[in-house]
């Protein structure tokens, strides 16, 4: 068992304190285990969201009108979870690009790189998200597939949504013709 002295020890409370996301799950499993059963004030809140998604480009297109699909998010599901829940609404099948989404105030959650002021999408989670709020998801940035996200619900219970609470976040709505990734009608291409 580690403990304090243990340079393993001390490798992990040094990412713990230095990744806001890591110290936030370290908190939210803290008050699990110390409060059983009670709501956490101050923390992520216990309702879900139907999170909006609009395909407004891509390809070197404009899509009006957009099509789009309407997703119930759990606050404790994450970006990257969030973001493959959109690609296989939008029949994505080529998923070797990078993608991030982009917050009204600036904050980008996507694949870290050396050098990047990006947020890791595996370990941001989804979290407080206001009624109203409006962020943007674009995937591969050479073809630039733009999509506007709304929180048009907060505080919703999945199961009279969904009929159960799913594992992750899921599409419980949708409309309009998706393009093909690639602009492709047929399978010769």
């Amino acid at each position: 068992m580690s403990r304090p002295g243990d340079p393993e020890f001390e490798e992990i409370v040094r990412r713990i304190v230095q990744d806001p996301a890591a110290a936030e799950a370290m908190r939210d499993e803290l008050a699990k285990l110390t409060l059983p059963g009670r709501r956490r004030t101050g923390g992520m809140p216990q309702g879900w969201y139907i999170i909006r998604v609009e395909l407004l480009s891509g390809g070197a297109a404009d899509l009006e009108p957009p099509p789009g699909r309407d997703y119930l998010v759990s606050p404790h599901h994450t970006f990257r979870q969030f973001a493959d829940a959109i690609n296989a609404g939008f029949g994505r099948w080529d998923l070797g690009h990078l993608y991030a989404f982009r917050m009204a105030d600036g904050t980008e959650i996507g694949i870290p790189d050396e050098g990047e002021d990006v947020r890791d999408v595996s370990r941001s989670k989804i979290a407080n998200r206001a009624q109203d709020e409006v962020f943007a998801y674009v995937f591969d940035f050479g073809d630039g597939w733009r999509h506007r996200c709304t929180v048009q619900e907060t505080d919703v219970t999945p199961e009279d949504v969904y009929g159960v609470k799913p594992k992750g976040p899921v599409a419980v709505w949708g409309w309009g013709s998706i393009p093909d990734q690639y602009g492709r009608t047929t399978p010769g291409g």
